[in-house]
């Protein structure tokens, strides 16, 4: 796999948390948007506090705005990030520790070369080896991710 590939996916993998709170925030505004029924009664039917038939009113606005298929769409995006996450882990686990930390503090938290090289003790030339080493080995690992091609595709999607 291609080095700068590599380096989409691992900054993905660094964006999935932000990208899976802001879609359940949009998921719990919708939710909360739409929720108009104010509680149930004694027949444990709901009914909503305000007069008239607004359960009914609100079931079509739901409809025509689409609110469910919007809810659905929520809810695989986040199943598919959770995958993603999930294998990306796997392969940066199955990485050399001291190139796990290379890849960790180089693309997720965005360090400087002198700043890794202060933090692992070694040399900013050593440092740099081991990235290049730790973006070839993450590469290999990958290749074994199952569906790896269309994780690529997402990766290199979000970056743009």
């Amino acid at each position: 796999m291609r080095s700068e590939t590599v380096k989409h996916i691992v900054k993905y993998y660094g964006g999935i948390p932000e990208a899976i709170k802001l879609l359940k925030r949009e998921r719990d505004g919708l939710e909360d948007e739409y929720n108009g029924l104010g509680g149930l009664a004694m027949d444990g039917m709901p009914h909503s506090s305000a007069p008239g038939n607004p359960t009914e009113a609100l079931a079509v606005r739901v409809i025509e705005n689409g609110v469910k298929n919007r809810l659905q769409e929520i809810s695989i995006q986040v199943e598919v990030l959770e995958g993603d996450a999930a294998n990306i882990r796997g392969a940066l686990d199955a990485v050399n520790g001291k190139y796990k930390s290379v890849i960790i503090m180089r693309l997720i938290r965005g360090y400087s070369w002198t700043k890794i090289s202060g933090k692992l003790g070694v040399p900013g030339s050593t440092a740099r080896n081991w990235h290049g080493r730790a973006v070839e080995r993450l590469g290999e690992v990958l290749e074994d991710v199952p569906m790896v091609d269309e994780l690529a595709e997402r990766a290199t999607r979000a970056r743009t």
